[in-house]
């Protein structure tokens, strides 16, 4: 007699969902697995003492997370708006989706190092749907101001909206829901349950092949219209990984984009550890431009990360850990740790290879569009005359990429059961 399987109470509760009310869409599916208050993905792992999804001991690492540069990059980025607004006597900063809070306390922590004059200006606000009791920022909450002058910055949160999933079969665009049979969960096929699915992928039907598989990331426009009532004027910056539209659905990636995340392991199943694993899809970053554009914010440039925060001056941060490491300063260790998380941020084969989408409403001086910030176009490096942050100053905690615990150190003697960056970021797991 085989015994049936024990299922966990978020298990059962999508199970009893279903047995009443028939198949899920995969979005209601995902919402439960990574949001349930109880025994969601994020709240579960966020509110357990010593556990985090992000870093070394977590399930995947994120930019804040391997080295305080990228917050002071952006810190640099946030004074250059803010001087180019004709420095406002209040400019806010609002992070949507901000887990931890390390990226928060680093930008925050360089501003007051580095940037007095900004510092007395401004405000940061951390926002996430469920708040860590271990942030380690300033006025972390749930609730998004209104009305703001400053700058609105979402970093790994677009890639983290449910989405739903689609199928092409018989050249129609259907819908894979979610169901119960069999004492496991499975996949099943109907009709699409919001016609704007149909309508964003059906442009581009005649080239994809027969069950080709992707996402619709409806939540998208929600966020634009959190983001339009937040920001008065200003910018939004928008980092996640993703394409415009025609690169997303194009016919090679038959799959999707779909990954799941647990303890460095990558995979396509969402069905398993249900609550305890990421579950992600690359962003549609066209329905970013439009569902912004819409709200009456303007696209000024989308470059890569790795381009973003070079055209900013990250050469020069690693400079500055060279030239300290040369004059003692920093110990050869700690400046080796510095310079493989401050490369891990423009590696092109990893985090580099993200996208940051800039977009603006209301920047202009007495009717004259304002400069491009100069982590789009380039230019004068911002860091010049800035001391580059290092890992033994920090405040907030982050992953040491050079420990014996990094599973992307390919020199470990385990390195082969865990995935390298290219793994993690390509369209081929």
């Amino acid at each position: 007699m085989t015994t049936p399987p024990i299922h966990s109470p978020l298990e059962q509760r999508l199970i009893d969902h279903i047995d009443q009310y028939g198949p899920i869409t995969f979005e209601a599916f995902m919402e439960a697995a990574l949001y349930d208050e109880a025994h969601g993905y994020y709240p579960s792992r966020r509110n357990q003492p010593g556990s985090t999804p992000v870093g070394t001991d977590g399930d995947y690492f994120t930019s804040p997370s391997s080295h305080p540069a990228f917050g002071a990059l952006l810190a640099l980025q946030l004074d250059e708006m803010w001087r180019s607004m004709g420095s406002p006597p209040e400019f806010t900063v609002v992070e949507m989706g901000a887990g931890d809070g390390v990226l928060g306390a680093d930008i925050s922590q360089y501003i007051e190092q580095e940037l007095p004059d900004f510092a007395k200006c401004v405000s940061y606000i951390s926002t996430d749907l469920a708040p860590p009791a271990n942030s380690v920022s300033v006025g972390q909450t749930s609730q998004l101001p209104t009305g703001i002058v400053g700058c609105v910055i979402s970093n790994e949160l677009l890639d983290a909206f449910p989405v739903n999933r689609f199928v092409v079969q018989n050249g129609e665009v259907r819908e894979i829901y979610v169901d119960f049979q069999d004492d496991k969960f499975v996949e099943t096929i109907g009709d699409v349950s919001e016609p704007e699915i149909s309508a964003r992928v059906e442009p581009f039907l005649d080239s994809l092949p027969e069950n080709y598989r992707g996402e619709v990331n409806l939540r998208i426009g929600y966020w634009a219209d959190s983001v339009a009532a937040t920001l008065e004027s200003g910018y939004v910056l928008t980092i996640d990984y993703g394409y415009d539209r025609p690169e997303l659905y194009k016919p090679t990636r038959i799959d999707g984009s779909l990954r799941c995340y647990y303890q460095h392991t990558l995979s396509q199943n969402p069905m398993g550890r249900i609550g305890k694993q990421d579950v992600t899809a690359h962003v549609d970053f066209t329905a970013v431009d439009h569902t912004l554009g819409v709200m009456g914010f303007e696209r000024i440039g989308k470059p890569s990360q790795q381009q973003f925060l070079s055209n900013l001056g990250i050469e020069g941060f690693l400079g500055d850990i060279e030239q300290r490491s040369a004059s003692g300063e920093l110990s050869r260790s700690e400046s080796q740790e510095d310079l493989a998380g401050v490369g891990s941020l423009i590696d092109p084969e990893g985090l580099g290879r993200f996208r940051v989408a800039v977009h603006s409403k209301g920047v202009d001086v007495d009717g004259e569009p304002l400069h491009a910030p100069s982590g789009v176009t380039g230019g004068t490096s911002l860091t010049e005359g800035h001391a580059a942050p290092t890992l033994n100053r920090a405040v907030a905690d982050h992953a040491r990429l050079l420990r014996a615990s990094n599973p992307f150190s390919q020199s470990q003697p385990d390195a082969g059961t865990m995935p390298t960056w290219e793994e993690l970021f390509s369209d081929d797991p």
